[in-house]
């Protein structure tokens, strides 16, 4: 951001607002006048993309430098407004103190501090707010003419008053009606103008910067990047504002945010099914190995080896034995459709697998019965039922005993 907004409130009854866009590189890039506070929300556009700062009257902003006890510190800070309340001739609580920059005098610590009234800055801060006008810096103006040595004055004129600084921390506006009775009783050893001055009265010499005669805020403007100050602190600190690019990525983010959410939302509700599932698998397995096996305790942990075990010591007790058996009943599923075991018994004695079986129809265990027998077993089928949309009965399959 190269270009930047000075807008300087004349606070007086005149309420007039001058302003001027400039850039380091362009100088003056426009500038002009309204007659009135009212004609803010013109600037809104103008305020647009670029730094904005404003500049109070130094009418309204009292710059003080005061002697402390002890080095500047929190605690110091905590306890200035007790330390000034019998300099204001007003309430503490209706004050604003900004705080600026810490210094010495004649080798006592010290600190710069402005002072406004607080409604008005909060109110003019609202105003600007109110017409989207986002203000990085509030100044006193006449805090940006060119600093002076302690006892000189650095003057212009703006519209009909005197903008002036005496030293590094002393700022008025003076009024042509009374400002020569000021003059005198400020007494400068010099004053510098930086406009025509043969209205000022001779208080002291003159040094006139013709060369630098311009217009008022091009030669506050050129000063504002050696002031560090700011009335924006403290209750009154500008909000961070809103980066460019999440402007312009706040809505793919925020969606992106949603789905992502709805994925994890429903991953997490799938695992929890499968979960389910698994839990309901495993005490179908338990309740099956209790079955097969009602002498044997059983050890969820362990299930799948204890079955294992049991399978090896069926198998080997007898020739063909329980896992011939189910290898070559469980070929059938590849052949045979709507077929379904239900339960499974094996009599090791007799060398012998019982099967409840549901099927679709009567067909179905001929159908089985025929490719069981074509596998070397001896294939007996109990009574049939129908029991609604199924057929249920028991086959027994029995190798060689």
């Amino acid at each position: 951001m190269t270009e930047k907004l000075l807008i300087r409130i004349d606070q007086s009854a005149k309420q007039a607002i001058h302003w001027l866009i400039y850039s380091a590189e362009q100088q003056i890039i426009a500038s002009g006048e309204y007659k009135k506070l009212s004609d803010l929300a013109q600037l809104t556009e103008k305020a647009q993309g670029r730094e904005t700062t404003v500049l109070l009257s130094a009418a309204v902003v009292q710059l003080k430098t005061i002697e402390l006890p002890t080095k500047w510190n929190r605690k110091l800070e905590q306890a200035l407004p007790f330390m000034l309340e019998e300099q204001l001739a007003c309430d503490v609580d209706n004050v604003f103190i900004a705080i600026g920059e810490p210094g010495s005098k004649d080798d006592k610590p010290t600190i710069n501090i402005a002072l406004c009234d607080r409604d008005m800055l909060a109110e003019l801060v609202a105003l600007f707010d109110e017409h989207q006008i986002q203000v990085k810096h509030i100044l006193p103006d006449a805090l940006l003419l060119p600093e002076q040595a302690d006892d000189e004055l650095a003057v212009i004129e703006l519209d009909g008053q005197w903008l002036c600084r005496l030293g590094q921390w002393h700022g008025c506006v003076i009024e042509p009606s009374w400002g020569a009775d000021y003059l005198h009783a400020l007494a400068p050893k010099q004053i510098t103008h930086f406009s025509p001055a043969d209205a000022l009265p001779e208080v002291a010499p003159k040094i006139a910067k013709e060369a630098e005669y311009e217009l008022p805020l091009a030669l506050l403007a050129k000063n504002l990047g050696n002031t560090p100050f700011n009335l924006r602190q403290g209750l009154f600190a500008p909000k961070k504002s809103t980066p460019q690019w999440w402007k312009d990525w706040r809505s793919g983010l925020i969606a992106a945010s949603v789905a992502l959410v709805g994925f994890v939302t429903v991953q997490g509700l799938q695992i929890v099914q499968l979960q389910n599932q698994a839990d309901q698998f495993k005490a179908e397995a338990i309740d099956t190995y209790k079955q097969a096996f009602p002498n044997r305790k059983v050890r969820e942990a362990l299930l799948r080896k204890q079955i294992e075990t049991e399978l090896r010591a069926i198998s080997a007790t007898k020739q063909g034995g329980f896992l011939d058996l189910t290898d070559k009943f469980v070929s059938v599923y590849s052949q045979v459709k709507d077929f379904q075991p239900e339960t499974l018994r094996y009599d090791h004695k007799r060398n012998e697998l019982r099967i409840r079986v549901k099927a679709k129809d009567f067909q179905v265990f001929g159908q089985v019965k025929t490719i069981l027998e074509q596998k070397g077993l001896t294939v007996q089928q109990g009574s049939l039922n129908n029991d609604g949309d199924a057929v249920i009965g028991e086959i027994r399959l029995r190798g060689e005993a």
